[in-house]
């Protein structure tokens, strides 16, 4: 499986092993020796030893030689042999090796499931200090991200960033933030991308950290070119070709992906001299080495193209997109599939093939839009884990307040006994207000059943006059458009609009569709037009087809469903807002949940009012639900409205 495209040069992070922790000088390594070295030492079941010679071995044939089909094959032969070694950093060291090469082998689940392996072990061991316990979290979110499971690359990249930041070590933190950004590239929500990025670009001490804000600076170029950002592409471009000319700490792979970013950016953009300059570089180091790396030669392959285009190489460069393209997967290699579609039709554009240029432009449209949509999925999935966890944190604090009140009250338990005198007095008290509470009980009844029945008639009156509007006065309205137009008078624009606001005023009035679609539909129709007229997300999410609620209760649940979402658009400056309808065995469940700026439900009671849940709440007393509102200042607004099944 070939990566994706915005996302291949995370693969470099495998690289940042050579820099971090690749200890031997490799030019001076007899590979062959080293070879028979761990050969005798497996053979004398000298396993510590052999363990040893196998990390400093697949380093070399990973990181030097790129012969990662090799590596691997040792790493998975010494598997079995793992348990009978003791020194844990060398174990450590053996499961990141093993997880690289499986990774570059193409092989992403074996290599999630060698780092889980290696992650327990280090767990075990509780050495937070040890740098293959971040890298391990490092990796595992990269191949997760790889495996499109969102959550759990997020999931890892923070446990990453927190044991980095605890070893204070800035390299690898600055690696985690670009995992982080190339995450959010993946899914084409590039605002946080470009936030992640913004952290590498300001790193101090920059000339330590060439590899990874040469990597950072491609990321942010790709970026630019799926948002058609030209000027923006080619800036993020000479900053990594700068990076690579002043010799800074930049790896082969990292330059190789300079050298084809290059040769794409600049042929696109006509300079023909800059793109031969770069892709004969390119070209000679990639035939000076045995490349088994398959995003590397993605990319080779359209710079090839693209700059056989430039060169009015048409044949050439038709030939090698066309090559790359049936190698693709369109789910998971969007970025790179996207970029060769858009090369064919440029390809034919040139040759005056109309024809066969709009269908890849098409083809490069139609994907671009279902990423873009799918974008804003993740980006509203992403919203709400973080809202969830910041949620499940504030609950997390609110349950020690309670364990504290608790240890409270049990040492205080001893000094009830000298109250017992006040008790009685208190229950005596007790049972008084009691009784006044039922008589005033009694008597909110009675004013509940008056209220319910005025609501009842003026529900009833909206319905007559809006049946009078709509079956009388626009009907005459209509019969007059007919003959303006048939008398070609130009009032038949005013009637018009005269028709869609009597239309409108009869639609708040009484919902005439509400009558056939019911409550559910109703809803979801209701959201439909609140998406369409919104600049907030709004989507829905009924979990049932059929409800047990009185026929006459449906109006004022779907009026307060209305209220919810009418507050939202007015009060809660939200980027997204979900409705939901559940049911239980006993009860059904309405649920309107925003992001926005929220308010505090706790501080006075006429905040309640003023925000517009006073109608909700007096529309749950007269339908006998439960109303709940949960609101905290910027962190979103949920309301719930629980109603018995009948």
């Amino acid at each position: 499986m070939i990566l994706r495209y915005l996302a291949v040069f995370l693969i470099v992070f495998y690289y940042a092993g050579y820099v971090s922790y690749g200890n031997q000088p490799k030019d001076t390594l007899d590979i062959q020796q080293l070879m028979l070295q761990y050969q005798e030492s497996l053979r004398k079941s000298k396993y510590d030893k052999a363990l040893k010679d196998l990390n400093v071995l697949g380093d070399y044939l990973i990181y030097t030689e790129l012969d990662h089909k090799e590596s691997y094959h040792y790493f998975k032969s010494f598997k079995p042999y793992i348990h009978n070694c003791s020194q844990s950093e060398e174990k450590a060291k053996f499961y990141i090796n093993y997880a690289e090469a499986a990774t570059y082998a193409q092989d992403f689940e074996g290599s999630l499931e060698v780092l889980k392996e290696g992650i327990e072990m280090m767990e075990r061991n509780q050495d937070s200090s040890l740098y293959e316990f971040g890298y391990a979290y490092l990796k595992a979110a990269e191949n997760s991200n790889k495996l499109n499971r969102f959550t759990k690359s997020a999931t890892y990249f923070q446990k990453a960033e927190r044991l980095f930041g605890h070893q204070k070590d800035t390299l690898m933190l600055l690696w985690t933030k670009s995992g982080l950004s190339s995450l959010f590239s993946n899914y084409a929500i590039y605002d946080k991308a470009k936030a992640e990025r913004e952290f590498i670009f300001k790193a101090q001490n920059q000339e330590n950290y060439g590899q990874v804000i040469a990597i950072a600076h491609l990321g942010a170029a790709s970026d630019a070119f799926f948002q058609d950002q030209p000027e923006e592409e080619l800036y993020h471009i000479q900053k990594a070709l700068a990076l690579r000319e002043q010799k800074a700490d930049v790896g082969e792979i990292v330059n190789l992906l300079t050298l084809s970013f290059a040769t794409l950016t600049y042929s696109r953009q006509g300079d023909k001299d800059q793109a031969n300059y770069y892709f004969n570089l390119l070209k000679n180091k990639l035939e000076a080495k045995n490349n088994q790396i398959p995003f590397i030669n993605s990319y080779y392959r359209l710079a090839q193209s693209q700059n056989a285009l430039i060169n009015s190489r048409f044949d050439d460069a038709e030939h090698y997109a066309l090559e790359q393209l049936v190698k693709l997967n369109r789910a998971s290699d969007w970025q790179l599939l996207s970029r060769a579609f858009l090369l064919l039709a440029q390809i034919h554009e040139t040759q005056k093939n109309s024809h066969k240029a709009l269908r890849y432009y098409k083809d490069y449209i139609n994907l671009i839009d279902s990423v873009n949509k799918a974008a804003a999925r993740r980006n509203f999935a992403y919203v709400q884990t973080q809202f969830e966890t910041e949620k499940k944190d504030l609950q997390i604090a609110r349950n020690l307040q309670d364990i504290k009140l608790l240890q409270f009250e049990n040492r205080m338990v001893n000094q009830r006994f000298v109250f017992g005198g006040i008790l009685i007095v208190v229950l005596s008290i007790a049972l008084l207000i009691w009784r006044s509470r039922l008589f005033a009980l009694k008597k909110v009844k009675l004013q509940q059943a008056f209220a319910k029945r005025l609501v009842d008639h003026l529900e009833q009156d909206r319905k007559h006059i809006a049946g009078e509007l709509h079956d009388s006065i626009g009907q005459n309205l209509l019969l007059l458009k007919h003959k303006a137009q048939l008398d070609q008078k130009t009032d038949a624009e005013l009637i018009q609009q005269t028709i869609d606001e009597v239309r409108s005023i009869s639609q708040h009035l009484h919902p005439f569709q509400f009558e056939n679609l019911g409550l559910l539909n109703s809803i979801s129709y209701t959201v439909e037009n609140f998406q369409n007229n919104s600049e907030i997300f709004y989507s829905e999410d009924i979990q049932i087809a059929h409800h047990r609620i009185a026929k006459e209760k449906e109006i004022f649940i779907y009026r307060m469903i209305q209220e919810c979402l009418t507050n939202v658009e007015k009060h809660s400056k939200a980027k997204a807002c979900a409705v939901r309808v559940y049911d239980t065995p006993s009860a059904v469940y309405f649920e309107v949940k925003d992001n926005g700026v929220g308010f505090d439900v706790s501080s006075k009671e006429q905040q309640m009012n003023s925000l517009g849940l006073k109608n909700l709440k007096e529309r749950a007393e007269l339908l006998d639900a439960q109303l709940t509102v949960h609101s905290e200042k910027n962190k979103g607004t949920v309301v719930t409205i629980k109603i018995k099944k009948t």
